[in-house]
C-alpha cells in the first residue's frame, strides 16, 4: 500500500503553483525590456511594461496563496487518513506482535513518524515539481537569451548530484535510527511514569534517568552527525553557486564591453541565475529528503505492509440466538516462538457449570484463556462450541461469548461509567450500572463520590485500591452478555471475606444468565467447590475431576494443595 496519494486536489495547487513560477520566469523579460530602453522616461512603454509587471505580481500572489493553501490542506487531511488508517490497523494486529513492542515507542512511531510523511507530500513534492518547471522554463529562455551565459549556468546541475547524492544515503541512515532512537525515549520516559511508585519504592531514579540520558546523548550524537552534512551542504552548495555567479558576471561583463551582449540581458540573464539556484538546490535536495523520509518512516510502513492482522474468519450463518452451553478443547497444541507452551489439552465446560484450572506457576493457565478467547492461534486441535469450530465464527462473535477478568489492571484513564460500559455496544442504564456496583460490594462507595458514576478516577484507576479496581473490573464483566466468565486470578488481590460474598453472588449468576464459570486460583476456598478441576503440570493437563477426587487419586494435586495450605497460613 503506498503511504502517499496523489489526489486532484494536489495536482491542483501544484498546477498552480507552475503557473506562479511560469509567471515570475515572465518579469525578468520585462526588466530587460526596461533596462534596454535608451531613455527612462514615463512613456508608452514604460508605462505598459510597469502595469503589465504590477497585474503579474498580484496575480501571481493570488495564485501562490491559494496553491499553498491547497497543498498544504490536502497534507493535513493525508496525515489524518493516514493516522486513522494506522490507529485501525494497529488494534488489529495479533497479540504477539504487541508481545514484541514497547507501547510507548510504538506510540511515538505512529503519532510522530506520519508528520514526516506530511512535509514531503506538503514541502518536498511541489516545491521539486515547481522546481522542475522552473529549471526548465529559465534554460529555454536562458537559451533564446544567450546559449553561452545557459551553458555556464548548467554546471551546477552535475555539482550538485555530485554533493547531494552520496550525502543522501548517509542522511536516509541516520533519519532511521533517529527515529528509533525518538521512539525508544518516549518508551523509557512514559514507563518511568507509568511505573513512577515502583521505581521510587525501589529507589531505581537514577537507574531510570541513567537510562533517559543514555537515549539523550545518543539523539544528540545522531542530531550532530545530521547538522554535519546540513553544515556541509548548504555551505558547499552557496560556494559553488557563488563561483559560477562570479564566473557569468565575468565572461558577461566582457562582452557587454565588447558589444556582443546588452546590459539589459545581462541583467535579465542574472535575474533567472538567482532565480533558478534555489529551485536547482530544492530539486538536488529531493533525493535526500526522499531518502530520510524512506530511512523514517520504516516503521509506518512495516505496520501497514508486512505485520498481518489477526485472523478473523468471516462468519457463516450461525444463528446468533442459537444456545451454545459447551466448550471443547480437543487435543490442542500451543507454541509461541517454537517453544512448546500447551500440549494435547483436553477440556470442557458447560453452562451452569463451575470449573477450575489449578496448577504450579507457569503450567499454562493463563496462555490456555488466551488460547480459548482466541488471543494466540493454537498450533494443532480444535476449540468449538457445541462442535461448531471457533473457526466458523468472527473474531467479535467468538469473543462475545466470553467475559474475561484479568489478574493485572485492565482500568482505563477517565471515569466509573466509562469503565464498565467498556465495549458494549447497548444502551446501559444507570441502575443496570448500580447493580453491577452492588454485586461487588462498591456500589456504597461509589455513591459517596463527588459525581458518582462519572467520577474520575485517574490513570489507570490510580485513584481506587487494587481491590477496588479489582472489583471494578468484575462488575463491568457482569454487564456484558456471555455464555462463559473467565476470572484469571480475578480475586488475588481481595480479602477472604469479600472474595466469599463476590464468588457467592457469581455462582447464583450461573443460574440468572445460564452461563458457565472458569475460574483460575491459587486460593483453596476459590476452587474447592468447582463442578470440575482440571490440574495441569508439564504443559498438559494430568488430572481432572472434583477437589475430593483429585484430592484422593492424584498424588501432585495432594502436594499442590498442602503447599497453598502452607501458603494460606502464613
Amino acid at each position: 500500500m503506498k503511504l502517499l496519494k496523489i489526489t486532484p486536489r494536489l495536482i491542483i495547487g501544484i498546477l498552480l503553483s507552475i503557473i506562479a513560477s511560469l509567471l515570475n520566469l515572465y518579469i525578468p523579460l520585462l526588466i530587460r525590456q526596461f533596462i534596454n530602453l535608451k531613455k527612462f522616461i514615463w512613456s508608452g512603454i514604460s508605462e505598459k511594461v510597469l502595469i503589465l509587471g504590477l497585474v503579474i505580481i498580484i496575480f501571481n500572489l493570488v495564485i501562490s496563496t491559494t496553491s499553498d493553501y491547497l497543498i498544504s490542506s490536502e497534507g493535513d487531511r493525508q496525515v489524518c487518513r493516514m493516522r486513522l488508517m494506522l490507529q485501525k490497523k494497529v488494534f488489529q494486529l495479533p497479540q504477539q506482535y504487541f508481545d514484541q513492542q514497547i507501547s510507548g515507542n510504538l506510540t511515538s512511531r505512529i503519532i510522530n513518524d506520519v508528520n514526516i510523511l506530511r512535509n514531503f507530500l506538503a514541502t518536498t513534492i511541489p516545491t521539486t515539481v515547481t522546481g522542475i518547471i522552473t529549471i526548465l522554463g529559465t534554460v529555454i529562455i536562458a537559451l533564446f537569451l544567450d546559449w553561452k551565459l545557459t551553458l555556464l549556468m548548467l554546471l551546477v546541475f552535475p555539482i550538485d548530484a555530485a554533493v547531494t547524492i552520496p550525502l543522501g544515503k548517509i542522511s536516509e541512515k541516520i533519519a532511521n535510527q533517529t527515529q528509533s532512537s525518538l521512539g525508544a525515549l518516549t518508551g523509557i520516559t512514559s514507563e518511568g511514569i507509568k511505573n513512577i511508585k515502583t521505581i521510587k519504592l525501589n529507589k531505581a531514579e537514577n537507574d531510570l534517568v541513567n537510562k533517559i540520558v543514555a537515549e539523550i546523548n545518543n539523539l544528540f550524537k545522531l542530531s550532530l552527525k545530521s547538522d554535519r552534512i546540513s553544515a556541509v551542504i548548504g555551505p558547499l552548495q552557496s560556494m559553488l553557486s557563488f563561483c559560477l555567479i562570479l564566473l557569468i558576471v565575468l565572461y558577461g561583463a566582457i562582452r557587454v564591453k565588447t558589444g556582443d551582449l546588452s546590459t539589459g540581458t545581462l541583467g535579465a540573464f542574472m535575474m533567472y541565475f538567482f532565480q533558478v539556484i534555489g529551485p536547482i538546490n530544492e530539486v538536488a535536495m529531493f533525493y535526500s529528503d526522499k531518502k530520510q523520509m524512506i530511512g523514517a518512516t520504516q516503521k509506518v510502513r512495516e505496520i501497514i505492509n508486512k505485520t498481518p492482522e489477526e485472523i478473523s474468519s468471516p462468519p457463516k450463518t450461525i444463528n446468533a440466538l442459537y444456545d451454545f452451553n459447551q466448550l471443547q478443547l480437543r487435543n490442542v497444541d500451543f507454541a509461541y516462538n517454537s517453544i512448546p507452551i500447551l500440549e494435547n489439552i483436553n477440556l470442557e465446560a458447560h453452562s451452569n457449570e463451575k470449573i477450575a484450572l489449578v496448577g504450579a506457576t507457569g503450567a499454562g493457565k493463563s496462555t490456555l484463556v488466551n488460547i480459548i478467547t482466541r488471543l494466540y492461534p493454537i498450533n494443532k486441535g480444535k476449540i468449538s462450541l457445541n462442535d461448531k469450530s471457533y473457526l466458523d465464527f468472527s473474531l467479535e462473535q467468538w469473543r462475545g461469548f466470553f467475559s474475561v477478568v484479568l489478574q493485572e489492571n485492565s482500568i482505563l484513564s477517565g471515569n466509573i461509567r466509562t469503565n464498565l460500559t467498556l465495549g458494549l455496544n447497548r444502551k446501559v442504564t444507570d441502575q443496570e450500572l448500580w447493580d453491577a456496583l452492588a454485586i461487588v460490594q462498591l456500589k456504597e462507595y461509589v455513591f459517596q463520590l463527588p459525581n458518582g458514576l462519572d467520577n474520575s478516577i485517574g490513570e489507570e484507576g490510580e485513584q481506587l485500591s487494587g481491590g477496588q479496581r479489582q472489583r471494578l473490573q468484575i462488575a463491568r464483566a457482569y454487564l456484558r452478555d456471555f455464555k462463559f466468565l473467565i476470572l484469571d486470578e480475578a480475586t488475588s488481590n481481595l480479602d477472604s471475606d469479600t472474595e466469599k460474598i463476590i464468588m457467592t453472588a457469581l455462582d447464583k449468576l450461573t443460574q440468572t444468565k445460564h452461563c458457565g464459570i472458569i475460574t483460575i486460583a491459587h486460593r483453596l476456598s476459590t476452587i474447592a467447590n468447582s463442578d470440575r478441576i482440571y490440574f495441569l503440570k508439564n504443559k498438559t493437563i494430568v488430572a481432572s475431576g472434583t477437589h475430593d477426587e483429585l484430592l484422593e487419586e492424584v498424588p501432585d494435586y495432594q502436594r499442590y494443595v498442602h503447599e497453598q495450605q502452607l501458603k494460606e497460613k502464613r
